[in-house]
């Protein structure tokens, strides 16, 4: 596997982008909010310097789904209307991709939505996204998270999906829904020139797997 791909949130400190590049590194998807009104500290400078250096940047918004706004509708929207107002009126470069990180937080904070509210959610968070910057949301997340979050028939099987698993195996088990994924984060304590300590290593599947 190649180092072909990364992705980083504040966490990752000071950034030399330009080894990064210089490492092989050709796209990289930044941290740049975190439910409503957080916006990631380093994600504008992430991004400018990055684009500067040559690499491909994304954007992918950490999820909040619950009612704090609301109903489920006004949340999910609301959530997806500050997304993706940071980029498109912030002076940002504009991404090659976008995506939704649905996992519980590190503080053990997790959805309070049953499956059929998580499920109306994270469609209506995809739609208002769509809706702003005419780009489809991928969903991160790994499969047991999926598995115990969503209906079984929950048909997002089309929303490409950028699959968390870090075990030794030559293809990531997928969610109940999906067939196929399109990214798939296959370590967590990568290293590239020009970044100290781990990063987040990512691959695009081949069409022959």
């Amino acid at each position: 596997m190649t180092t072909k791909i990364i992705d980083v949130s504040s966490h990752n400190g000071i950034i030399d982008w330009k080894k990064v590049a210089n490492y092989g590194v050709s796209d990289v998807i930044i941290r740049l909010s975190l439910g409503y009104g957080d916006k990631d500290v380093m994600a504008r400078r992430y991004a400018i310097e990055a684009s500067e250096a040559g690499l491909n940047v994304s954007y992918y918004h950490l999820a909040f789904p619950d009612t704090r706004e609301g109903t489920i509708s006004v949340d999910a929207t609301q959530e997806a209307n500050y997304f993706t107002s940071l980029f498109q009126e912030g002076k940002m470069p504009t991404p090659k991709w976008l995506a939704v990180d649905l996992e519980q937080m590190n503080n053990g904070w997790d959805t309070p939505l049953n499956k059929t509210e998580y499920l109306s959610w994270v469609k209506i968070f995809i739609r208002q996204v769509y809706s702003n910057t005419g780009l489809i949301c991928f969903i991160y997340s790994n499969q047991p998270y999926l598995d115990a979050h969503l209906p079984a028939d929950h048909g997002l099987g089309s929303i490409p999906l950028w699959i968390a698993n870090y075990n030794n195996v030559s293809s990531p088990r997928l969610p109940k829904g999906w067939s196929q994924y399109f990214l798939w984060q296959y370590a967590e304590t990568g290293a590239v020139k020009g970044i100290k300590g781990h990063v987040d290593l990512n691959i695009v599947r081949r069409k022959d797997n």
